[in-house]
């Protein structure tokens, strides 16, 4: 008896082609998922050398003057008695000029610094020494338009419109109120740094590295921030603006966002300018962030004073930041480190403890100076070191 063949059923068929489909789609989509992983730590390492670059920078400058960068410092300008403040952009940088425009000698950017220094411009018009107003446009003044590599991380996407951009800021602290203040020599300005000034930097303050008692290893340096021209309305990138409480409650500020969108309320005002969207500018809102609210979280300032507030570190590597701590060392930091009760006051003269450990957990501790916090284990605390 001859054994008949029979064809295989079409549903029997149809489900091992879709099967089949199934697993090249899975296999397809984890493929994708390996390349970007690979492409995010290829970015994340290119920026980490970055990073190393620039706390080379600023060891080399603080050996040659004994201290590190004023957060914001340069020409004031000011003249006659009592000193009155030039409304002329282009006769001082108004007292607003990066840190960072310091270290471009210690960078191997020398032409930058030669024509920083030179007073006369492009059309042999006459500027400050140390350049005009870092908001003077960069028609005037093209050296603002310049776009130092160095300072930009390769994971942001933002493209450069008009003035050079830059990915990387100073560490402000855990302090919120007067923490961007520019500090003049009044005398409350005298005494008022010593009770909001916990950080690294600071606008018009000298910070040596003997000042970092709590050990050069546990002191964030320098860290990273989302471009603010790269997304409109992209809460990592931009800063919100008249938050009322803020000082007493620091998680207000994520009351701003809308979380199905992940941008901030539609009705939420915002400042017209976005983070490390001018490299030349000292205001801490562009050159600054504070270890307040954890890596990837919202930034805002309080109602009726735009020099104290909440500026967030931020990036587009996968779930942290890159922080230079002023040892030298890069930290990878995860946006899940912990940040203790963001509900707590910041310190302020208002609290007499003002040498009180920070209220904001192992981020807060990482970015105080002086404060005796002990950091703990790298498991623990959530961020990995990079030497």
């Amino acid at each position: 008896m001859i054994p008949q063949l029979r064809a295989s059923s079409p549903s029997i068929r149809c489900n091992s082609a879709a099967g089949s489909l199934a697993l090249f789609l899975i296999a397809l989509s984890l493929v994708s998922v390996f390349v970007a992983q690979v492409r995010d730590e290829a970015r994340k390492h290119y920026c980490q050398n970055n990073l190393k670059e620039l706390a080379l920078a600023l060891h080399n400058y603080h050996s040659a003057y004994k201290q590190l960068p004023l957060g914001a410092g340069g020409t004031s300008g000011y003249r006659g008695y009592p000193p009155t403040a030039p409304t002329d952009k282009r006769s001082s940088n108004q007292g607003r000029l990066s840190g960072f425009a310091g270290l471009t000698p210690f960078m191997e950017q020398q032409a930058v610094w030669e024509q920083l220094t030179n007073r006369v411009g492009p059309d042999d018009s006459e500027f400050s020494k140390m350049g005009p107003s870092p908001s003077l446009s960069p028609e005037e003044y093209p050296l603002w338009a310049v776009q130092i590599d160095l300072f930009l991380c390769p994971a942001d996407p933002a493209l450069r419109v008009d003035y050079g951009l830059r990915s990387y800021m100073f560490n402000y602290g855990d302090g919120i109120e007067s923490v961007g203040r520019m500090f003049d020599d009044g005398v409350d300005d005298r005494q008022l740094p010593k009770h909001v000034i916990r950080g690294t930097f600071a606008a018009h303050v000298n910070i040596k590295f003997r000042d970092i008692v709590d050990g050069m290893s546990n002191t964030a340096m320098v860290g990273e921030s989302v471009i603010g021209v790269a997304k409109v309305n992209s809460f990592t990138a931009r800063i919100a603006r008249g938050v009322q409480g803020l000082a007493n409650s620091p998680a207000l500020a994520m009351e701003t966002v809308s979380e199905p969108e992940k941008a901030y309320r539609p009705d939420q005002a915002l400042w017209g300018v976005g983070k490390g969207s001018r490299w030349a500018e000292g205001f801490y809102l562009l050159n600054g962030f504070t270890t307040v609210l954890p890596p990837g979280g919202p930034s805002a300032t309080m109602a009726g004073d735009p020099e104290s507030g909440v500026v967030s570190a931020s990036s587009y590597h996968v779930d942290g930041v890159n922080v230079a701590m002023s040892d030298g060392a890069i930290r990878f930091v995860s946006r899940f480190i912990d940040t203790g009760d963001s509900t707590a006051p910041c310190i302020s003269p208002k609290n007499t403890e003002k040498h009180r450990p920070s209220p904001y957990g192992v981020w807060g501790a990482m970015g105080t100076r002086a404060q005796k916090e002990i950091i703990p284990s790298e498991r623990e605390a959530k961020f990995k070191t990079m030497r």
